[in-house]
């Protein structure tokens, strides 16, 4: 898997500073998409996950985007990382 950091993080809160790196993580202690959507679900049941950032997954690739500040509904513009499998 090949990960790819596309944008910078903003770190506005501890919280969301934490769970980046627990996102980053998970990414990188994955081996395959398998490991990585068992994760990103064990993830999400330990940290809000989905109240800081919006991801997915497409065909061969794991997406993630960073959820603003100002108004959480938004991401950024810019995508925050990308993992090619």
């Amino acid at each position: 898997m090949n990960v790819t950091i596309e944008s910078s993080f903003c770190p506005y809160c501890d919280e969301v500073t934490e769970i980046y790196f627990r996102l980053t993580n998970t990414i990188l202690f994955a081996s395959n998409e398998t490991e990585l959507q068992q994760g990103i679900e064990n993830l999400k049941t330990k940290v809000s996950l989905d109240d800081y950032f919006v991801y997915g997954f497409g065909a061969h690739h794991f997406w993630v985007h960073q959820r603003k500040v100002s108004d959480p509904t938004q991401p950024f513009r810019h995508r925050l990382l990308k993992v090619e499998f």
